[in-house]
């Protein structure tokens, strides 16, 4: 098997010393004399079968110095979050003259931005490159939470006739929290620099089942207060999701295609929105 391994190596040297004199490539194959044998020729080290006189160094193919799948365990994201308020308050008369609390309006349902936050974190995340290894499919699993802090004491509640209302209470912290088990799959491409830098940007969408919700208050009155409830929230979530990465810095953002509350129980329309920091090696 070796002297035949051997008579092909030999066989397709001598094919290729035609035309090379110093330096023979047979497909990713660089093959060379040893540095004690510069002064035989090629003809003689053929001639002779010197497999010593020899020196074969294989050359990595640059077109496929790339996985084709890459994959990420534990990465997370920091955002700020908020939402666009599309109720019409002046065509709902429930939230204009509310059967409980305080009458609703957009002003009052607002948030404290500097305060509600999405934190993400991805249990897996995986990137499928294409034959052009510059575009890519990213897709993972993994959990967004959300921290949507109100100005005023606005109350979740499992009530028959209103889910949201305002009371009479005054909060130091009022807090809407929920969690979603989230799938996001993303198209992208990369743009490669002159010194080697990456600027990449890709897009996409997010589904998610809502996994836990509740309202946490704090008050000089009533003290600490979770109450625990999906009120009116849909179970699933579709948002639309963006990513620009330069170089080893991305910033994300989210934002809802849909209410995330149920319109069969609320005439509320609220659609969060996300920017912020990913920390993903992908």
């Amino acid at each position: 098997m070796k002297i035949f391994l051997q008579i092909i190596f030999f066989s397709l040297l001598s094919i290729t010393v035609i035309a090379q004199h110093d330096t023979l490539k047979i497909g990713q194959f660089l093959i060379s004399k040893s540095q004690s044998n510069l002064n035989k020729s090629w003809e003689q080290i053929i001639r002779n079968r010197d497999l010593k006189a020899v020196k074969v160094v294989y050359e990595k193919n640059k077109d496929l110095e790339y996985k084709q799948f890459e994959t990420s365990w534990f990465a997370f994201d920091l955002a700020l979050v908020n939402y666009l308020d599309e109720t019409k308050y002046l065509e709902n008369k429930p939230l204009s003259n509310p059967t409980i609390g305080e009458p609703m309006s957009k002003l009052k349902m607002q948030l404290n931005n500097g305060k509600s936050t999405n934190v993400n974190i991805w249990i897996v995340q995986q990137k499928y490159r294409f034959k052009d290894p510059s575009f890519y499919l990213k897709y993972g699993l993994g959990v967004e939470m959300f921290n949507f802090r109100h100005e005023y004491s606005i109350n979740y509640r499992k009530h028959d006739a209103m889910f949201i209302y305002l009371s009479k209470d005054n909060f130091e912290k009022n807090k809407l929290f929920t969690s979603y088990i989230s799938a996001p799959i993303q198209l992208g491409y990369d743009f490669k620099l002159k010194n080697n830098k990456l600027i990449g940007l890709s897009g996409g969408f997010i589904t998610g089942y809502l996994y836990k919700s509740y309202n946490k208050q704090i008050s000089r009155e009533l003290g600490k207060e979770k109450y625990h409830g999906n009120y009116s929230l849909r179970d699933i979530r579709l948002a639309g999701v963006f990513e620009i990465r330069i170089d080893q810095i991305k910033f994300f953002g989210t934002a809802s295609l849909q209410n995330m509350l149920d319109k069969m129980n609320t005439n509320q329309s609220l659609y969060p929105y996300s920017f912020g920091l990913r920390f993903s090696k992908l």
